[in-house]
């Protein structure tokens, strides 16, 4: 019989970052946005009500990156980056772990 061990990241059971939606879907810079998901604080369900977490991430509008002003596991609020305009693909990156990117449009 042959036991095999493997070592694990705490993150490695918990899915990667989804983000289901953003709202508005357009805005001018300097807009505090939300974008609506599951998975973005990378932690395992530890029993505790508390969504909250640490911004352990980063939001990108493209390939600019923008500034959380709040993150929790469903929900980040992000201020739209300067110096961009038109369709811009959005995503975020936690503990390492990519998300989906979703269609957002800077007026």
């Amino acid at each position: 019989m042959i036991a095999l061990l493997a070592s694990c990241a705490a993150s490695e059971d918990v899915p990667a970052p989804q983000v289901a939606s953003i709202s508005p879907t357009r805005a001018t810079p300097g807009t505090i946005v939300m974008l609506a998901g599951s998975y973005f604080c990378q932690r395992p369900d530890n029993g505790q009500e508390d969504p909250t977490c640490a911004a352990t991430g980063t939001v990108e509008f493209a390939t600019a990156p923008a500034t959380a002003t709040s993150w929790a596991d469903n929900a980040i609020m992000v201020e739209v980056p300067s110096g961009m305009t038109g369709s811009v693909d959005v995503s975020i990156t936690a503990s390492g772990r990519i998300s989906n990117s979703i269609s957002f449009t800077i007026e």
